[in-house]
């Protein structure tokens, strides 16, 4: 496993801190599934750009987030919501290093199951699903990503997020 580093850049404050993020990767992830990274539908998502903390859906957001496909994965780059208790307690947790994951909430628009998959198919697998296609709802910072992969990009700056 390779490890990556976080970048947090100091904006305004009105644009508050980002964090960028690797989101998703075609890697098979813990449920044996695989996302398409072609696949995404990013439009709704982007009308509603919702940070999560662990999938919680019944909590306000902790941010807000900038999502693309880039190099055959979904970045999103996160904006933590400094002034919610929330938000600026993960956003510091993730700038000393105590999480670096995400994780994605989407519907699949279009799925097979792996092993239905012609035996060369690069994704044909025994068990879990292939996602060719998957509508993005919210991606949410989490203690634990289905996808390993999914971790925190780059280098951070030490003194970004003081508050």
């Amino acid at each position: 496993m390779q490890f990556q580093q976080i970048q947090i850049k100091k904006y305004s404050k009105k644009s508050g801190n980002k964090v960028s993020f690797i989101a998703s990767t075609d890697d098979v992830d813990r449920y044996s599934d695989i996302i398409d990274q072609k696949g995404w539908l990013l439009n709704n998502y982007k009308k509603n750009p919702v940070i999560l903390f662990n999938h919680n859906s019944q909590s306000l957001p902790i941010g807000r987030g900038y999502p693309r496909i880039e190099n055959d994965k979904l970045m999103i780059d996160v904006e933590f919501d400094m002034e919610d208790e929330l938000g600026a307690k993960i956003a510091r947790k993730v700038k000393s290093g105590f999480m670096s994951a995400v994780s994605v909430g989407f519907n699949p628009k279009k799925q097979i199951e792996r092993r239905e998959l012609p035996a060369e198919h690069k994704y044909f697998g025994e068990h879990g699903m292939f996602f060719q296609e998957a509508e993005l709802l919210e991606v949410s910072v989490v203690t634990i990503p289905a996808n390993a992969a999914a971790i925190a990009a780059k280098q951070f700056h030490l003194d970004s997020l003081l508050t």
